[in-house]
C-alpha cells in the first residue's frame, strides 16, 4: 500500500521534484560493507545524481568517511564515528583510549565533528564521552549522537556551547518535548532523517511539524542515511521523499532546512 501511494505522489509531484534545488545532506554514511560493490567514485557520482551536494559523511570504521572525502572535497564534510569496528560501537564510550582513537584519526583527515554516534541513557555520562566534548570544544567541532531523550539530556547539559545534532530528532519524541529542548538549548539542531511522526497516511506533512518547521527553520538539517546498503540502492526514493516533504513548506523555510542551516554550521 505505501509503495501504490509513493508512485502516485511521484507521479504528481514530478515537475516540483525535478526542478527542486540541491540538498545539503545532515547524515550520509560510508561504511565498509559497500565499500567493494559501490566505490568511492561511484557513491559521490550517485550523491550527485540525486542533486546532493554537500554532506557530513562518517564511516564504520572512520576510514570510509576519508575515503569519500578524498574523492570529493568539495562535497563531503567528514566527520568522525568513534567506532574502530561495529561491534565498538556497543563498547566506545568506556574506551579509555577513545582520546587517543580520536586525536589519531582527527591527524588524518579535516574532520568538522564526532558523529553520528549511537549511545543512550546513563551511558552518556561516561569520562571518555567528556573527553570527546572537551575535545569538539577545544577544536571547534560538532557533535552528532544518536540517543534517547535521557542521553540528549545529558548531552545539552554538559555541551550547551556546542553544536549538538540530534539524529532523527530521537526518532519519536513528542513535539511539545522537541520545542522545548530548542527554546532552552540555542545550539540544539535535530536531523530528520527516518524521523516518526511527520507525514501523515497522505505523506503529507502534519500541521504540527509543519508549525515546529516553520517556527524553528534555522534549527533543522535533512538526511538520508545510508546507514546500510539497502539505503544507498534506494536513495533516489528517499531524496524523492525528502523533497516531496520539503515542497510542503515556504520556499524560504525549505531552503533553510534542505541547504542554508547545514552551510551555516560547516562553512566552506
Amino acid at each position: 500500500m505505501r509503495k501504490h501511494r509513493l508512485i502516485t505522489w511521484l507521479l504528481t509531484a514530478l515537475p516540483v521534484i525535478a526542478n527542486a534545488g540541491d540538498i545539503h545532506d545532515g547524515h550520509i554514511h560510508y561504511d565498509e560493507d559497500v565499500w567493494e560493490t559501490l566505490p568511492p567514485t561511484e557513491a559521490i557520482d550517485l550523491l550527485k545524481s540525486e542533486n546532493i551536494t554537500r554532506a557530513l559523511v562518517s564511516g564504520t570504521p572512520t576510514e570510509g568517511a576519508e575515503l569519500l572525502y578524498r574523492e570529493a572535497p568539495d562535497l563531503v564534510i567528514p566527520m568522525l564515528r568513534p567506532y574502530k569496528s561495529w561491534r565498538h560501537r556497543y563498547l566506545w564510550f568506556n574506551d579509555p583510549e577513545l582520546r587517543e582513537y580520536l586525536l589519531e584519526h582527527m591527524a588524518r583527515a579535516p574532520y568538522r565533528g564526532f558523529g553520528e554516534f549511537h549511545v543512550f541513557g546513563e551511558d552518556a555520562d561516561s569520562i571518555p564521552i567528556e573527553e570527546m566534548i572537551e575535545l569538539a570544544r577545544e577544536r571547534k567541532l560538532a557533535l552528532h549522537p544518536h540517543t534517547d531523550l535521557e542521553g540528549m539530556r545529558i548531552f545539552l547539559q554538559k555541551a550547551p556551547d556546542i553544536p549538538v545534532l540530534w539524529a532523527h530528532g530521537g526518532f519519536n519524541v513528542p513535539v511539545a518535548t522537541l520545542k522545548q529542548l530548542l527554546d532552552d538549548y540555542p545550539m540544539l539542531y535535530i536531523e530528520l532523517s527516518l524521523r516518526e511522526g511527520m507525514l501523515d497516511d497522505e505523506q503529507q506533512l502534519t500541521a504540527q511539524w509543519k508549525q515546529l518547521l516553520t517556527d524553528y527553520r534555522k534549527r533543522f538539517l535533512a538526511g538520508m542515511d545510508t546507514y546500510k546498503p539497502s539505503r544507498w540502492a534506494d536513495l533516489p526514493e528517499i531524496a524523492a521523499e525528502t523533497r516531496h516533504w520539503l515542497a510542503q513548506l515556504p520556499e524560504d523555510v525549505a531552503a533553510d532546512i534542505s541547504r542554508n542551516n547545514l552551510d551555516r554550521l560547516f562553512p566552506r
